[in-house]
């Protein structure tokens, strides 16, 4: 049986998750009872905040409840399964490493921030730098999996190495902004500042209308990658909701940003009737 812990409410201070993973709340409800986390400027027990049932080691964790007041959420959890029924506050799953992490409502800013591999699925919104870069730092996701429902904020996949980050609803501005490799797929259209800066990765856009795309970003023809379909079969096998005419829909494709060397794509899939 997994460990359910279901949140009692706000306690008027944020509380940082990062303890808040299979690997340190594997033990009986009892013991995981007592363990410290912080809060403010000082640390309570999790019997305070959560009511807990089950067992935590099979590495399979249930968080029921609001959860916006917590902040990083399984950060650098490295293996088993973690589902949150209900939001969730900023930075969840930063630095993780493997693992699956599941999030019924919408999550904050940084979700999935400099991961390294697992998989996030938002059934939600995301807000700004899912998949970025943390401040300072000059890696952003580095390998693994984001899906997200809805929307997301700014600055997707900022700084991005490595991964697949895809957007069911309308992408911020920004999205790609500094990014080295990787891919993001969007499928309600982006904001403004689309891929600026980037140096390679995939940016495919499948939408009825593209966004203008910034000048340093030059046509390059129609072209279908043959990893295109390959991709959308992956996340549409994971129950994401890929358009069918995403399969075979026209592509234009751009290489940018020149100001990089232009070794980056976009590609924009026009959906439209």
């Amino acid at each position: 049986m997994p460990l359910t812990l279901t949140w009692k409410g706000p306690i008027g201070r944020p509380i940082e998750g990062g303890a808040l993973r299979p690997d340190t709340l594997a033990g009986t409800a009892d013991e995981i009872a007592r363990l410290r986390i912080p809060a403010g400027n000082a640390s309570v027990d999790l019997g305070e905040l959560f009511i807990l049932q089950g067992d935590g080691r099979d590495g399979h964790l249930i968080f029921e409840g609001d959860l916006r007041p917590i902040r990083g959420l399984a950060a650098g959890m490295a293996s088993g399964r973690v589902e949150v029924r209900g939001d969730v506050g900023p930075r969840l799953g930063v630095g993780m490493s493997g693992g699956s992490i599941e999030v019924g409502g919408s999550a904050g800013a940084w979700a999935g921030a400099e991961m390294t591999g697992g998989s996030i699925r938002i059934r939600g919104d995301a807000g700004d730098f899912l998949g970025s870069a943390l401040p300072g730092s000059r890696l952003g996701m580095r390998d693994g999996m984001i899906l997200v429902d809805g929307r997301a904020g700014d600055d997707v996949g900022l700084a991005m190495r490595r991964g697949l980050i895809a957007v069911g609803g309308m992408l911020g501005e920004g999205a790609g902004r500094g990014m080295v490799a990787g891919s993001i797929f969007g499928f309600q259209g982006a904001g403004r500042g689309l891929g600026a800066g980037m140096k390679r990765g995939t940016i495919a856009l499948f939408c009825e209308d593209g966004p203008e795309l910034l000048p340093t970003f030059e046509p390059s023809g129609a072209y279908r990658p043959p990893f295109l379909t390959i991709y959308l079969r992956r996340i549409a096998e994971r129950g994401f909701p890929v358009p069918e005419a995403a399969f075979a829909a026209p592509i234009r494709r751009y290489n940018g940003d020149r100001i990089e060397r232009g070794q980056g794509e976009v590609l924009l899939a026009s959906l439209g009737g």
